[in-house]
């Protein structure tokens, strides 16, 4: 038995918990806005390494820890179980038992199209042609310009995919079911919540990250283990702020080296 299970303050307990999470995650997303204004204009690698490890560790409160407490919280069959295990609702009976995402055929066409547009990228660089393909957010400041940067970047990708997907198409979505009866309504929230929490990125960015998030919350509903939506979560981050500006030539010795050493004195 847990605190949100069997207890008639139940009830209470579950709409505080609730409404302490909605209070953070606005907090979270005002606050990064703000900074997020400070990074784009900050030139010192000093300073942006220290908003790199400020989002990592704020992240890593309110994703992965609220998620983790909230799990704890939940009735048990309704929360917590192994990491492999781990969905927002079980297949149907009359449903596959196997997700499409874990099916052979699908790691292939995946991996095929990784490939085709890589080599997409590299034959138009080497002709000299950039690919005029301008991403759907303004998060182009994110791209690490030195090695340790780059190091706190890959953090923030790895800790996105574990944390977000943790809070956002489970924890989330249980916890609003408990209170309202539908696991939808839950859905609906967390969707509306993903995207509106990217706000930083602009309008453009919202929307994207929404229909995102749609996307992952329809797999999430039909039984696609969260492990599987972690990793594709991550590595989509990766790409972003990793593959596609290497591809597109954007990292160099210029834009991508070793912090500079003050001379000793």
């Amino acid at each position: 038995m847990t605190i949100l299970h069997g207890t008639p303050r139940s009830g209470i307990l579950a709409i505080l918990w609730l409404t302490a999470l909605l209070g953070a995650c606005i907090h979270h997303s005002y606050a990064g806005t703000r900074d997020w204004q400070h990074f784009r204009t900050a030139n010192r690698t000093g300073e942006r390494r220290r908003l790199y490890l400020k989002w990592l560790i704020q992240s890593i409160l309110l994703f992965d820890l609220g998620g983790v407490i909230t799990l704890w919280l939940l009735p048990r069959p309704l929360g917590w179980t192994s990491l492999t295990q781990l969905r927002l609702s079980h297949p149907t009976p009359t449903a596959s038992t196997a997700p499409p995402e874990t099916s052979p055929a699908f790691f292939i066409g995946f991996g095929c199209g990784i490939l085709i547009l890589a080599g997409v990228f590299l034959l138009l660089r080497k002709l000299k042609r950039p690919l005029s393909l301008k991403p759907l957010g303004d998060f182009a400041a994110m791209i690490p310009r030195t090695w340790p940067e780059a190091g706190l970047a890959f953090l923030l990708c790895l800790n996105a995919g574990l944390g977000e997907e943790l809070f956002f198409r489970l924890a989330l979505p249980l916890l609003t079911g408990q209170l309202t009866g539908s696991l939808i309504a839950g859905a609906v929230l967390s969707t509306l919540l993903f995207g509106g929490m990217h706000w930083y990125q602009g309008l453009k960015g919202v929307l994207a990250t929404t229909a995102l998030g749609l996307i992952f919350m329809i797999r999430a509903l039909n039984g696609t283990p969260l492990i599987w939506l972690m990793g594709f979560h991550a590595l989509m981050d990766v790409v972003a702020l990793f593959i596609r500006p290497a591809l597109s030539g954007h990292f160099s010795r210029k834009t991508v080296r070793q912090p500079a050493v003050r001379p000793s004195s």
